[in-house]
Protein backbone atom coordinates (compact mmCIF):
# COMPACT_ATOMS: atom_id res chain seq x y z
CA UNK A 1 0.00 0.00 0.00
CA UNK A 2 1.50 3.60 -0.42
CA UNK A 3 -1.07 6.55 0.39
CA UNK A 4 -0.12 10.23 0.98
CA UNK A 5 -1.70 12.77 3.13
CA UNK A 6 -1.40 16.55 3.65
CA UNK A 7 -1.49 18.48 6.61
CA UNK A 8 -0.72 22.61 7.27
CA UNK A 9 0.48 24.03 10.13
CA UNK A 10 -0.28 27.69 11.14
CA UNK A 11 1.91 30.64 11.53
CA UNK A 12 4.27 29.77 14.63
CA UNK A 13 3.95 33.92 15.12
CA UNK A 14 0.48 33.49 16.06
CA UNK A 15 1.29 31.04 18.58
CA UNK A 16 -0.61 27.57 17.43
CA UNK A 17 -0.02 24.89 14.76
CA UNK A 18 -3.16 24.62 13.11
CA UNK A 19 -3.86 21.20 11.64
CA UNK A 20 -5.95 20.40 8.24
CA UNK A 21 -6.16 17.64 5.74
CA UNK A 22 -6.98 14.81 3.84
CA UNK A 23 -6.08 11.17 2.44
CA UNK A 24 -5.91 9.08 -0.44
CA UNK A 25 -4.63 6.21 -1.87
CA UNK A 26 -2.54 6.52 -4.64
CA UNK A 27 -3.84 4.88 -7.62
CA UNK A 28 -6.87 3.43 -5.59
CA UNK A 29 -9.92 4.16 -3.83
CA UNK A 30 -9.59 6.69 -0.96
CA UNK A 31 -9.71 4.77 1.96
CA UNK A 32 -11.04 6.92 4.73
CA UNK A 33 -11.15 4.78 7.79
CA UNK A 34 -11.05 5.65 11.18
CA UNK A 35 -8.09 3.54 11.51
CA UNK A 36 -6.43 4.66 8.37
CA UNK A 37 -6.77 8.57 9.67
CA UNK A 38 -5.50 7.69 13.17
CA UNK A 39 -1.91 6.11 11.53
CA UNK A 40 -1.75 9.68 9.30
CA UNK A 41 -2.04 11.28 12.27
CA UNK A 42 0.20 9.72 14.51
CA UNK A 43 2.93 10.09 11.73
CA UNK A 44 2.52 13.74 11.37
CA UNK A 45 2.32 14.57 15.41
CA UNK A 46 5.67 12.26 15.10
CA UNK A 47 7.42 14.03 12.89
CA UNK A 48 6.40 17.29 13.87
CA UNK A 49 7.68 16.82 17.36
CA UNK A 50 11.23 15.30 16.06
CA UNK A 51 13.88 17.74 17.81
CA UNK A 52 15.40 17.63 14.41
CA UNK A 53 11.93 19.56 12.49
CA UNK A 54 11.77 21.84 15.52
CA UNK A 55 14.99 23.30 15.79
CA UNK A 56 15.82 23.80 11.91
CA UNK A 57 14.78 27.33 11.42
CA UNK A 58 15.77 28.50 15.18
CA UNK A 59 19.21 27.69 13.32
CA UNK A 60 18.89 30.26 10.66
CA UNK A 61 17.53 32.79 13.00
CA UNK A 62 19.27 35.35 14.58
CA UNK A 63 18.51 37.88 17.93
CA UNK A 64 19.96 40.71 17.35
CA UNK A 65 22.67 42.29 14.91
CA UNK A 66 25.84 40.48 15.43
CA UNK A 67 28.77 40.82 12.61
CA UNK A 68 29.44 37.41 11.48
CA UNK A 69 32.42 36.32 13.93
CA UNK A 70 31.26 38.57 16.75
CA UNK A 71 34.02 40.94 14.85
CA UNK A 72 34.13 43.09 11.99
CA UNK A 73 33.39 42.41 8.41
CA UNK A 74 35.78 45.42 7.59
CA UNK A 75 35.62 47.92 5.07
CA UNK A 76 34.64 47.24 1.54
CA UNK A 77 34.10 49.39 -1.62
CA UNK A 78 30.30 48.56 -2.16
CA UNK A 79 27.45 50.96 -1.79
CA UNK A 80 26.87 50.01 1.54
CA UNK A 81 29.45 48.34 3.64
CA UNK A 82 27.89 46.10 6.49
CA UNK A 83 29.28 45.84 9.90
CA UNK A 84 26.93 43.73 11.54
CA UNK A 85 23.09 41.95 10.33
CA UNK A 86 20.14 39.58 11.33
CA UNK A 87 17.52 37.42 9.56
CA UNK A 88 14.61 37.92 11.56
CA UNK A 89 11.68 35.43 11.63
CA UNK A 90 8.08 36.24 12.06
CA UNK A 91 6.14 33.63 10.78
CA UNK A 92 6.59 29.85 9.63
CA UNK A 93 3.96 28.07 8.28
CA UNK A 94 4.60 24.19 8.22
CA UNK A 95 3.19 21.59 5.28
CA UNK A 96 3.41 17.59 6.23
CA UNK A 97 2.98 15.01 3.62
CA UNK A 98 3.48 11.64 4.49
CA UNK A 99 4.01 8.36 1.96
CA UNK A 100 3.31 4.75 3.46
CA UNK A 101 5.49 2.70 1.44
CA UNK A 102 4.66 -0.54 0.17
CA UNK A 103 4.73 -2.96 3.05
CA UNK A 104 3.41 -0.63 5.54
CA UNK A 105 5.94 -0.62 8.15
CA UNK A 106 7.82 2.55 6.34
CA UNK A 107 6.57 5.76 5.87
CA UNK A 108 8.20 9.07 4.76
CA UNK A 109 6.84 12.67 6.17
CA UNK A 110 7.43 15.46 3.45
CA UNK A 111 8.01 18.49 5.81
CA UNK A 112 7.90 21.93 4.28
CA UNK A 113 8.16 25.15 5.84
CA UNK A 114 7.85 28.29 4.40
CA UNK A 115 9.63 31.15 6.63
CA UNK A 116 8.66 34.62 6.43
CA UNK A 117 10.47 37.54 8.09
CA UNK A 118 13.01 40.43 7.53
CA UNK A 119 17.02 40.44 6.72
CA UNK A 120 18.71 43.77 8.21
CA UNK A 121 21.85 44.98 8.25
CA UNK A 122 23.73 47.99 10.14
CA UNK A 123 26.14 49.62 8.20
CA UNK A 124 27.32 53.07 6.49
CA UNK A 125 26.06 54.19 3.33
CA UNK A 126 28.43 56.97 1.68
CA UNK A 127 30.26 57.73 5.30
CA UNK A 128 26.40 58.04 6.62
CA UNK A 129 24.85 55.05 9.43
CA UNK A 130 22.26 53.31 8.12
CA UNK A 131 20.12 50.41 8.65
CA UNK A 132 18.64 48.39 5.34
CA UNK A 133 15.81 46.23 5.87
CA UNK A 134 14.86 43.23 2.80
CA UNK A 135 11.61 41.39 3.45
CA UNK A 136 12.38 37.91 2.56
CA UNK A 137 10.37 34.88 2.12
CA UNK A 138 12.66 31.20 2.71
CA UNK A 139 11.40 27.64 1.85
CA UNK A 140 12.57 24.71 3.77
CA UNK A 141 12.31 20.80 2.60
CA UNK A 142 13.21 17.86 5.00
CA UNK A 143 12.29 14.25 4.48
CA UNK A 144 11.97 12.29 8.21
CA UNK A 145 11.84 8.30 7.75
CA UNK A 146 9.19 7.27 9.58
CA UNK A 147 9.12 3.11 11.11
CA UNK A 148 6.55 1.39 12.25
CA UNK A 149 7.45 -0.65 16.09
CA UNK A 150 6.22 -2.92 17.97
CA UNK A 151 6.42 -0.80 21.70
CA UNK A 152 4.09 -2.61 24.54
CA UNK A 153 2.39 -4.75 21.88
CA UNK A 154 1.39 -1.49 20.17
CA UNK A 155 2.26 -0.58 16.59
CA UNK A 156 3.37 2.70 16.94
CA UNK A 157 5.37 5.05 14.24
CA UNK A 158 8.56 6.63 14.66
CA UNK A 159 11.53 8.52 13.50
CA UNK A 160 14.38 6.50 12.63
CA UNK A 161 16.33 8.78 9.83
CA UNK A 162 15.99 12.25 8.64
CA UNK A 163 17.51 14.26 5.40
CA UNK A 164 19.44 17.39 5.84
CA UNK A 165 17.30 20.55 5.46
CA UNK A 166 17.44 22.34 1.81
CA UNK A 167 16.62 26.09 1.94
CA UNK A 168 16.45 29.07 0.63
CA UNK A 169 14.42 31.94 -0.92
CA UNK A 170 11.20 30.73 -2.25
CA UNK A 171 10.83 31.47 -5.25
CA UNK A 172 14.41 32.52 -6.02
CA UNK A 173 14.25 35.62 -7.64
CA UNK A 174 15.54 36.64 -10.99
CA UNK A 175 19.17 37.41 -8.95
CA UNK A 176 20.15 34.58 -7.51
CA UNK A 177 23.87 34.19 -7.87
CA UNK A 178 24.42 31.45 -5.57
CA UNK A 179 23.54 27.80 -4.56
CA UNK A 180 25.12 25.53 -2.65
CA UNK A 181 25.52 21.90 -4.01
CA UNK A 182 27.71 19.66 -1.75
CA UNK A 183 28.44 19.47 1.89
CA UNK A 184 31.05 17.69 3.65
CA UNK A 185 31.09 17.14 7.59
CA UNK A 186 34.64 15.92 9.03
CA UNK A 187 34.16 14.20 12.45
CA UNK A 188 36.42 12.23 14.92
CA UNK A 189 35.50 8.98 13.81
CA UNK A 190 33.69 9.48 10.08
CA UNK A 191 33.20 11.63 6.65
CA UNK A 192 29.79 12.51 5.58
CA UNK A 193 29.26 13.46 2.01
CA UNK A 194 26.12 14.85 0.64
CA UNK A 195 25.20 15.99 -2.70
CA UNK A 196 21.18 15.90 -2.59
CA UNK A 197 20.36 17.07 1.19
CA UNK A 198 16.74 15.87 1.19
CA UNK A 199 17.53 12.68 -0.70
CA UNK A 200 20.49 11.31 1.79
CA UNK A 201 19.32 10.01 5.12
CA UNK A 202 21.23 10.06 8.54
CA UNK A 203 19.62 7.57 10.58
CA UNK A 204 19.24 7.86 14.05
CA UNK A 205 21.63 5.44 15.68
CA UNK A 206 21.38 5.34 19.19
CA UNK A 207 17.21 3.89 18.14
CA UNK A 208 16.97 0.35 18.43
CA UNK A 209 14.98 0.60 14.70
CA UNK A 210 17.41 1.78 12.31
CA UNK A 211 18.64 -0.13 9.32
CA UNK A 212 18.75 0.77 5.62
CA UNK A 213 19.57 4.14 5.63
CA UNK A 214 23.09 5.49 4.49
CA UNK A 215 25.30 7.02 7.45
CA UNK A 216 24.64 7.30 10.75
CA UNK A 217 23.40 10.72 12.19
CA UNK A 218 26.75 12.53 13.52
CA UNK A 219 26.84 12.61 17.33
CA UNK A 220 29.81 14.59 19.28
CA UNK A 221 31.38 14.41 22.58
CA UNK A 222 31.60 18.31 24.18
CA UNK A 223 35.05 19.25 22.92
CA UNK A 224 35.04 17.45 19.64
CA UNK A 225 36.84 19.09 17.25
CA UNK A 226 34.37 19.01 13.47
CA UNK A 227 35.39 20.76 10.26
CA UNK A 228 32.98 21.55 7.66
CA UNK A 229 33.58 22.03 3.68
CA UNK A 230 30.99 23.70 1.59
CA UNK A 231 31.16 23.87 -2.23
CA UNK A 232 29.08 26.24 -4.00
CA UNK A 233 28.38 27.97 -7.18
CA UNK A 234 27.98 31.48 -7.52
CA UNK A 235 27.58 34.10 -10.26
CA UNK A 236 29.44 36.93 -8.68
CA UNK A 237 33.00 37.45 -9.54
CA UNK A 238 33.59 38.55 -5.56
CA UNK A 239 33.20 36.00 -3.15
CA UNK A 240 29.93 35.49 -1.68
CA UNK A 241 29.45 35.28 2.03
CA UNK A 242 29.16 31.56 3.78
CA UNK A 243 28.95 31.57 7.18
CA UNK A 244 28.58 28.45 9.49
CA UNK A 245 25.85 28.40 12.21
CA UNK A 246 25.62 26.21 15.11
CA UNK A 247 24.99 25.38 18.61
CA UNK A 248 21.21 26.32 18.36
CA UNK A 249 18.32 23.62 19.67
CA UNK A 250 15.17 23.97 20.65
CA UNK A 251 14.13 24.09 24.11
CA UNK A 252 17.84 25.26 24.97
CA UNK A 253 17.84 29.00 26.05
CA UNK A 254 21.47 28.86 27.24
CA UNK A 255 22.69 26.93 24.12
CA UNK A 256 25.57 29.20 22.35
CA UNK A 257 24.38 29.93 19.25
CA UNK A 258 27.31 30.61 16.80
CA UNK A 259 27.61 32.29 13.24
CA UNK A 260 30.94 31.76 11.85
CA UNK A 261 32.53 33.10 8.63
CA UNK A 262 33.30 30.05 6.33
CA UNK A 263 36.77 30.45 4.61
CA UNK A 264 37.52 30.20 1.06
CA UNK A 265 40.23 27.31 0.42
CA UNK A 266 39.46 26.81 -3.17
CA UNK A 267 38.54 28.73 -6.39
CA UNK A 268 37.70 27.09 -10.11
CA UNK A 269 35.85 29.59 -12.89
CA UNK A 270 33.71 27.05 -14.71
CA UNK A 271 33.68 29.26 -17.74
CA UNK A 272 30.33 30.29 -18.01
CA UNK A 273 30.59 33.37 -15.42
CA UNK A 274 30.13 31.01 -12.85
CA UNK A 275 32.36 30.09 -9.80
CA UNK A 276 32.94 27.31 -8.15
CA UNK A 277 34.46 27.80 -4.68
CA UNK A 278 35.14 25.95 -1.28
CA UNK A 279 34.36 27.40 1.76
CA UNK A 280 35.47 25.69 5.25
CA UNK A 281 35.09 26.27 9.00
CA UNK A 282 36.49 24.43 12.15
CA UNK A 283 34.31 24.03 15.26
CA UNK A 284 34.39 22.55 18.91
CA UNK A 285 31.07 21.00 19.72
CA UNK A 286 29.50 22.64 22.89
CA UNK A 287 28.80 21.03 25.97
CA UNK A 288 25.20 21.16 25.44
CA UNK A 289 23.70 18.15 25.16
CA UNK A 290 20.89 17.59 22.70
CA UNK A 291 19.49 17.60 18.99
CA UNK A 292 20.98 20.83 16.98
CA UNK A 293 21.06 21.69 13.22
CA UNK A 294 24.20 22.89 11.92
CA UNK A 295 23.45 25.47 8.81
CA UNK A 296 25.89 26.31 5.67
CA UNK A 297 24.48 29.89 4.97
CA UNK A 298 25.31 31.37 2.04
CA UNK A 299 24.08 34.72 0.92
CA UNK A 300 24.74 36.63 -1.91
CA UNK A 301 27.10 39.59 -1.71
CA UNK A 302 24.17 42.02 -3.15
CA UNK A 303 22.11 41.04 -0.24
CA UNK A 304 24.66 42.54 2.14
CA UNK A 305 26.57 44.98 0.17
CA UNK A 306 23.93 46.78 -2.10
CA UNK A 307 20.53 48.05 -0.59
CA UNK A 308 18.69 48.06 -4.69
CA UNK A 309 19.15 44.05 -4.60
CA UNK A 310 16.49 41.84 -2.89
CA UNK A 311 17.44 39.21 -0.52
CA UNK A 312 18.81 36.43 -1.87
CA UNK A 313 20.60 32.82 0.02
CA UNK A 314 20.42 29.25 -0.06
CA UNK A 315 21.34 27.60 3.20
CA UNK A 316 21.30 23.75 4.30
CA UNK A 317 20.86 21.96 8.03
CA UNK A 318 23.17 19.67 8.89
CA UNK A 319 21.41 17.61 11.78
CA UNK A 320 23.98 16.58 14.66
CA UNK A 321 23.35 15.26 18.58
CA UNK A 322 25.38 15.78 21.52
CA UNK A 323 25.86 13.08 23.62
Amino acid sequence: MKMTNAVIGGMLALGGLFIAGCTKHEGGPVDGSSANLNQMAQIQAQALADPFVQSDQTTFADQSLQPTDYGSLGKVDAPVTPLRWARFVSGVTRTVTTTILPGDTMAVAHIEKTITGTFRIKGTEGNVDTIISKPFTDKAVRNLLMRKVNLLDTAVWRPSATSLVDGGTNPPPANNQITITQVQVFTPTDTVTITDPIAYYLRYRWLPFHSGEKKDCPEFKGGDKVIIQATVVSASADTDLVALRYGFGFGYALAPGRRQHMTLISQTQNGDGTFTRVYQATWFSHFFTGFFNAGVDAVTRGTLYDDSLPYSASWWGIPYRVY
